[in-house]
């Protein structure tokens, strides 16, 4: 409670501030892939297939690739050991 004067008390109400709630992503369909909208598909599936790539301004994109980690030869720790 905050006083306002003398003798004169006011309530104040704090609202929760609420969050955005994130949107799901739409689902892919064979429209929004490059080789339909290029017109290099040949299949005729209700649903974008196992080589669906979004069609973007850049062009045909490359999906990511896990990062490879090289580990130390074998017998590098066998030498160390003896």
């Amino acid at each position: 409670m905050a006083l306002c004067g003398i003798g004169c008390r006011q309530s104040v109400t704090v609202v929760p501030t609420s969050r955005p709630v994130p949107r799901k992503p739409k689902p892919p369909t064979c429209d929004d892939c490059y080789f339909h909208k290029n017109m290099l598909c040949a299949l005729e599936l209700d649903g974008p297939c196992a080589t669906f790539r979004p069609n973007r301004p850049e062009g045909l994109v490359p999906p990511k690739q896990p990062v490879l980690l090289m580990r130390p030869p074998r017998w590098a720790s066998q030498a160390q050991t003896a």
